[in-house]
């Protein structure tokens, strides 16, 4: 039987790329063998290091229940359209009492501390918000209107945004739409 740890890193490995451990920032980097890479050119990144479910967590609050210590998830982490992959094993602890379908959920602190070391994400130097690009930047870079930056994005046609602000202001970093945009104009050259 997988501890608990161990489970739960099974789950979040993506299926359809057997060599990678996990991904993130909308699938542009992928965590292979340990390392951090850009999933387009499988370079590494620079200044990237693992986050922790115990880091990332570390802040929640913190109740005793019944004389078990528990740490208080906010629901929407673990139920609905924002639930985050790492929190799916909370869903059993997150039964409402009558009445209380907003509050936290829960959790024993045993249980996230079985699986504190769980690898879940990654932080680097161009994921700080002051690096990262919205469209209206991506556009000044490109000489080009907001708005095509926009269609491009509504099309699939450039990079997915490493993060959404407030579920509507998509974010870029320098990096990924350089290797984007260098990887347009390579495409438009003639052949000679």
């Amino acid at each position: 039987m997988l501890d608990a740890g161990a489970e739960l890193e099974a789950s979040l490995r993506p299926l359809t790329w057997p060599d990678v451990e996990l991904f993130a920032g909308g699938g542009n980097f992928l965590r292979s063998s340990g390392t951090w890479l850009y999933t387009a050119t499988r370079r590494p990144v620079p200044g990237a290091v693992d986050v922790t479910l115990a880091r990332r967590y570390a802040g929640v609050g913190r109740a005793t229940r019944d004389g078990v210590e528990v740490a208080l998830l906010n629901r929407s982490w673990v139920d609905g359209p924002q639930a985050r992959p790492e929190l799916a094993w909370c869903a059993p602890f997150g039964t409402p009492p009558e009445g209380q379908g907003d509050d936290p959920i829960a959790v024993p602190v045993a249980e996230l501390e079985a699986r504190g070391p769980v690898v879940v994400g990654m932080s680097a130097p161009e994921l700080e918000p002051a690096e990262l690009l919205t469209a209206s930047a991506i556009a000044r870079l490109l000489g080009v209107s907001r708005g095509t930056v926009n269609a491009y994005h509504s099309r699939g046609q450039m990079p997915p945004p490493v993060a959404t602000l407030n579920h509507r202001l998509p974010l870029w970093t320098r990096p990924i739409i350089d290797h984007w945009t260098a990887s347009q104009t390579r495409r438009r050259r003639p052949l000679r």
